[in-house]
């Protein structure tokens, strides 16, 4: 499985920083051994609202460790980043442990999880539990597991991908209302602390 380095950040100027994205900025992070690239705007969550998260995905860690020092090393990059006012909250370390359909659709949410990790066997095996429902109000699901996350509340991040909330929040209750997941959560002990809906910018 690959790794997602994530960035929670202020960003001032967000047509700016969409522009580069689709303009030139890909270029330079595939460059930096990224292999793919994703930036969206919390719109509904709390505190977090207006907040961007940003993602770069690697096959190692060290490869991410690499690609960040990378990026401050690229002066077009650090241009791009003082143009769109970009101020970094924190930064996370993922691991892709399970995933299902494909990361496309004008919106997204991510549920922040607490619970006890499994091994990736189970996990791919759990998923396809939770893909029977959210599929059909989803174009895709990714399961990631912190690597590197600080002093936080949440060990486990799901993001879905859809191209509406509505249709993804009736299948997220068909979801969470299914006996056999619900088992899956118990043995676990896993527990939604969080959710943001997003808006992708890209």
């Amino acid at each position: 499985m690959s790794y997602i380095y994530s960035v929670l950040a202020s960003i001032g100027n967000k047509a700016e920083f969409s522009a580069a994205h689709s303009d030139w900025a890909l270029n330079h992070y595939e460059a930096l051994g990224a292999s793919s690239f994703s930036a969206t705007e919390v719109v509904m969550g709390g505190e977090l609202s207006g907040a961007c998260v940003i993602g770069f995905e690697y096959p190692t860690i060290d490869a991410a460790m690499a690609g960040q020092a990378g990026f401050y090393r690229d002066p077009k990059l650090v241009q791009l980043m003082q143009d769109a006012q970009v101020s970094i909250v924190r930064r996370n370390l993922f691991r892709v442990q399970a995933e299902r359909g494909e990361r496309t659709g004008a919106y997204g949410t991510i549920l922040y999880l607490q619970g006890t990790p499994v091994d990736d066997a189970t996990m791919n095996s759990n998923i396809e539990l939770n893909w029977n429902h959210i599929q059909h109000g989803a174009n895709g699901l990714t399961w990631l597991l912190s690597v590197a996350s600080g002093p936080s509340p949440f060990n486990g991040t799901v993001v879905t991908w859809t191209d509406s909330i509505d249709s993804l929040m009736s299948a997220s209750a068909k979801n969470f209302s299914d006996p056999a997941v619900l088992k899956v959560m118990a043995e676990t002990n896993t527990h939604v602390i969080g959710r943001v809906i997003c808006r992708n910018m890209l």
